[in-house]
């Protein structure tokens, strides 16, 4: 990128014609200050010292050099970083009051590359394009403007590409979004899956003890018949061998002879015998105590 030059050129013609023309043309008290520091702005800015641009300013009150004091300010202040927005307020000086069309395209031009150099692509090719209308003989100007015009494509190229990495990152965000999902809802299909078969086999297990249960509630049952099969056969194996040994002892007693006393019954009769003498025994002993004589008759 170039930068155009200071314009240096009508204010050398005056400072040539400066001894000559002294008490003429700037015999009026405001210029001669103007001038004085327009010469001062020039001498500081070769230089490289600083407040040349302060001066240019001051010398913007001349009557003719306005516009080109104006523009030198601008000049000034584009070699001081961070000054780029007052640089351009002075361009907007000098093109409002100049009337040399390559004054103005210069003015444009410098818009352009202050523009330029803070990345104000748009705004910049529009300066260019302002310098351009105005004399388009500017060859700067033109190599600027194809400068910045293929600075912007290049930054549309970036932005677009940016846009497609970015909408290509959003895509990938979402598709691992949606696997993600997936992914969770596969697992949780999963779980459930688990639990329904956990269910079922906890199911099959309490069929399976309920199942034993009644296995074994029904053995018990068939054992508590048997058992009770069992002790009442035995009982009548006990009752048909208690009959049959009352039968047998039946069978094993001595018969009774109709009219005969029995042994049992002899034995009944002697012991009532003898409980009878003892007792006739007891009164004839309890008589003769008594002095007295009674006839004992024994009651059989």
């Amino acid at each position: 990128m170039t930068k155009r030059s200071l314009t240096f050129h009508p204010l050398g013609w005056c400072l040539l014609a400066f001894s000559s023309c002294a008490t003429q043309a700037w015999s009026q008290s405001d210029d001669y200050a103007a001038k004085s520091n327009i010469i001062a702005g020039v001498r500081a800015f070769e230089a490289r010292e600083e407040g040349a641009d302060s001066l240019f300013i001051l010398g913007e009150q001349h009557s003719d050099l306005a516009a080109l004091s104006a523009y030198n300010a601008g000049r000034s202040l584009l070699e001081t970083e961070g000054s780029g927005q007052q640089a351009r307020q002075a361009f907007q000086r000098t093109i409002k009051s100049s009337a040399d069309p390559q004054l103005t395209s210069d003015a444009w031009h410098n818009i352009g590359n202050s523009l330029l150099m803070e990345q104000d692509l748009e705004n910049a090719v529009e300066a260019y394009k302002s310098a351009l209308r105005a004399n388009p003989q500017n060859e700067a100007a033109r190599y600027n403007l194809s400068y910045a015009l293929r600075q912007q494509q290049d930054q549309q190229d970036q932005q677009d590409q940016q846009d497609q990495q970015d909408q290509q990152d959003q895509q990938d965000q979402q598709d691992q979004q949606d696997q993600q999902d997936q992914q969770d809802q596969q697992d949780q299909q999963d779980q459930q899956d688990q639990q329904d078969q956990q269910d079922q086999q906890d199911e099959q297990n309490q069929q399976d003890q309920q199942d034993q249960q009644d296995q074994q509630d029904q053995q018990n049952e068939q054992n508590q018949q048997d058992q009770q099969q069992d002790q009442q056969y035995q009982q009548d194996q006990q009752d048909q061998q208690d009959q049959q040994d009352q039968q047998d002892q039946q069978q094993q007693q001595p018969q009774q002879v109709e009219g005969q006393i029995s042994k049992e019954d002899m034995e009944r009769i002697l012991e009532s015998l003898e409980r009878g003498e003892e007792e006739v025994q007891a009164k004839l002993m309890k008589a003769k105590s008594q002095g007295k004589k009674k006839k004992i008759e024994k009651d059989w």
